[in-house]
């Protein structure tokens, strides 16, 4: 076991273990790469931060934190010792081949938690911190799984969504189905956000598993972020037939965010066929949601549309009102002049 203090300069090194903790600096840093496994450096780690690497998943941007708002602002590089206003990734962050997870140990548990990219500047503040280096895959994975299980930090679900192995995004699918409100519903979100086709088979399995509520219904969500091509298909057919009428509503929603180019047609289709009134008037409004101008023009043809159901023609035109476009307003004005 060896100790070293890290600063800026020394990064420039190689051929140290200690320098694969990235950008790190301003660390007083025990290297103890004989521990690969998290749960058995607690210890060790008492008061200090502990540091290991986890291999990411192909494509993985590097996680690292930013000033401000995400459009426009640069990257500032994080700090062991405050919070930022933005942290994770950009399209135009780096790609990152590993991360490394920092996690805070007081009274043997986990009570601050960072997860970045190896190219991310990390200010430790002068703070102790114990690196083990690349961590046994199991051992590692089971560490974030109890670290998500005790609701220390919810950090540690980004990092399994972020780790290489296929065993990390079976691990968010039984912490979806298994565990109850927040925390399943910020699993099922990395399922669609960052495990591609695999994620997207598991969100479907959790649509026949999950019962009806709130969990439910944030799969929708995780479908509109998730990158298969089939991911458009299901949300459509949870609008269309899905048994809860809550769930088709909010799936109108997330269908116009998500894939404004078909969910044109898919919500007309939805409003001919459609028989709730509530979700009725949730599809009106996702319509109103499409970008450039298009749902101003469906929703004008909805209000001059005789055979169109009452209900959805005033939804129709009390959105219209709400356009910031001058010519939709306009359009309608004349309408209701007629």
């Amino acid at each position: 076991m060896k100790t070293y203090w890290l600063s800026l300069a020394l990064m420039v090194l190689s051929g140290n273990s200690w320098a694969l903790t990235g950008e790190l600096y301003n660390a007083d840093v025990t290297d103890n790469t004989s521990v690969t496994n998290p749960a058995r450096a607690m210890q060790e780690a008492e008061g200090q931060w502990l540091a290991f690497s986890l291999p990411a998943l192909e494509g993985t941007r590097s996680p690292c934190c930013w000033k401000g708002k995400w459009s426009g602002m640069g990257e500032a590089g994080c700090s062991l010792e405050s919070k930022h206003q933005s942290y994770g990734t950009r399209s135009d962050s780096p790609l990152a081949e590993n991360v490394i997870v920092f996690s805070q140990v007081r009274d043997g548990k986990v009570e601050d938690l960072r997860v970045v990219g190896e190219s991310c500047p990390v200010d430790a503040n002068g703070a102790e911190v114990t690196w083990i280096g690349s961590v046994d895959e199991r051992a590692g994975l089971d560490w974030l799984e109890a670290v998500a299980r005790s609701g220390q930090d919810d950090s540690a679900l980004y990092a399994l969504a972020l780790h290489k192995s296929p065993d990390a995004g079976q691990r968010l699918y039984t912490l979806a189905k298994d565990t109850e409100g927040e925390l399943s519903e910020e699993a099922i979100f990395w399922l669609g956000e960052s495990r591609g086709d695999k994620g997207f088979s598991s969100l479907k399995q959790l649509l026949a598993e999950l019962p009806r509520g709130h969990v439910r219904r944030s799969i929708n969500f995780a479908l509109a972020q998730n990158s298969s091509t089939a991911a458009a298909d299901l949300l459509f057919e949870v609008s269309q037939s899905d048994s809860d009428p809550e769930q088709r509503g909010e799936a109108m929603f997330w269908l116009a965010e998500g894939y404004p180019q078909q969910a044109q047609g898919w919500l007309l289709e939805l409003v001919e066929t459609e028989k709730d009134e509530d979700v009725l008037e949730q599809a009106v409004f996702a319509i109103s949601q499409l970008p450039d101008g298009a749902g101003d023009q469906v929703l004008l043809e909805l209000a001059k549309d005789s055979q169109t159901p009452r209900a959805v023609r005033r939804q129709a035109i009390f959105w219209l009102a709400q356009s910031d476009n001058d010519s939709s307003v306009a359009a309608l004005t004349e309408l209701l002049t007629r």
